[in-house]
């Protein structure tokens, strides 16, 4: 039994809105701070807690902020930097399935020391 022409594009065309068709792009951010790090030393090897925040586009919008996905990581926490963040991008087919990613080492500024830097 053939298919139609009608029936074989409904397929094709419902297997492709299901499968995506989107697109993932991972980069790597040094810092993301709320915090005061003003005159501050980063630690080179950080020993916080691995955090990660995820923010979505939501329907009826195309916009999403890397800030949103910070404070949602950093959300119930006394944590306000992240740092060595990988920050990845989700694109989907329809608009309000894409997201963005955070994951990162969580510190508080406040319990930096000063740098020994030139004043």
């Amino acid at each position: 039994m053939a298919m139609s022409r009608f029936t074989c594009f409904m397929v094709l065309s419902v297997a492709f809105v299901l499968s995506g068709c989107g697109h993932s792009q991972t980069s790597r951010i040094a810092l993301v701070s709320f915090g005061d790090l003003e005159g501050k030393a980063i630690p080179d090897n950080p020993d916080g807690p691995l955090r990660q925040g995820v923010t979505t586009s939501g329907a009826g919008g195309a916009k999403y902020y890397l800030s949103d996905a910070v404070r949602e990581a950093l959300k119930d926490t006394e944590y306000d930097t992240l740092v060595n963040v990988e920050v990845t991008a989700e694109t989907g087919l329809l608009v309000w399935s894409n997201t963005l990613a955070v994951r990162g080492t969580a510190l508080n500024s406040k319990k930096l020391e000063q740098s020994g830097g030139p004043k």
